[in-house]
């Protein structure tokens, strides 16, 4: 909830994948009006049985709201898919999908708008990503919060304060000279170099 605190109370959606979606933290938005939607796992605490191990034909869904608003939705695609949402109801809209005129919850349509963005997100860290196999777990995590997600949120915010459509890859490599520049002591990096290098000495 504390990565929350900026955006709570204000009407916001938040969508989430099956590790963080649950009913607790549903209701916590909710008391807060934030609304949640997201896929769930199917183990979790107070969902609808009926729903949860409904059997389904492609193309069928089924799913059940409670008095707050709280709707679980199992729709099967290709496969089952189990949603939550604190803000869209069990309805559906017609969509096209390879010409053809098909009918989707509302509710998926939602979540895959919202989690397109991220989808795009990490396919902009992709490019150039300072990752490496080598690198232990933490470091990669680290690695990739600073010198990925971070730098395509800067990168994104630059170009609409900047107005420009700079490519990322030249964006990081900007960045990474203005940190280099910016972070160098000429009168060391001197002093350093008139060292002079220290004498090995070996008994005879």
């Amino acid at each position: 909830m504390s990565l929350c605190d900026d955006i709570l109370n204000l009407g916001h959606t938040i969508a989430t994948d099956n590790w963080y979606t649950n009913l607790d933290l549903a209701k916590q938005l909710l008391n807060h009006d934030t609304y949640l939607i997201g896929t769930i796992r199917k183990n979790r605490r107070g969902l609808p049985m009926a729903v949860v191990e409904a059997k389904l034909e492609k193309g069928e869904s089924i799913a059940m709201e409670n008095q707050r608003g709280i709707t679980v939705l199992k729709w099967k695609d290709k496969r089952d898919v189990l949603v939550f949402s604190t803000k869209y109801s069990n309805g559906k809209r017609t969509v096209l999908k390879k010409s053809r005129a098909i009918k989707k919850p509302k509710i998926i349509l939602a979540y895959n708008e919202a989690k397109s963005s991220v989808d795009m997100s990490d396919q902009m860290t992709s490019y150039s990503s300072p990752l490496r196999k080598t690198l232990k777990w933490y470091k990669k995590l680290a690695i990739e919060l600073i010198l990925s997600t971070a730098l395509v949120n800067a990168w994104i915010m630059y170009k609409e304060n900047k107005n420009t459509n700079q490519g990322i890859v030249q964006f990081r490599r900007q960045l990474v000279e203005y940190l280099v520049d910016s972070g160098v002591d000429k009168e060391n990096c001197e002093q350093r170099q008139e060292r002079p290098k220290r004498m090995k000495h070996e008994l005879l």
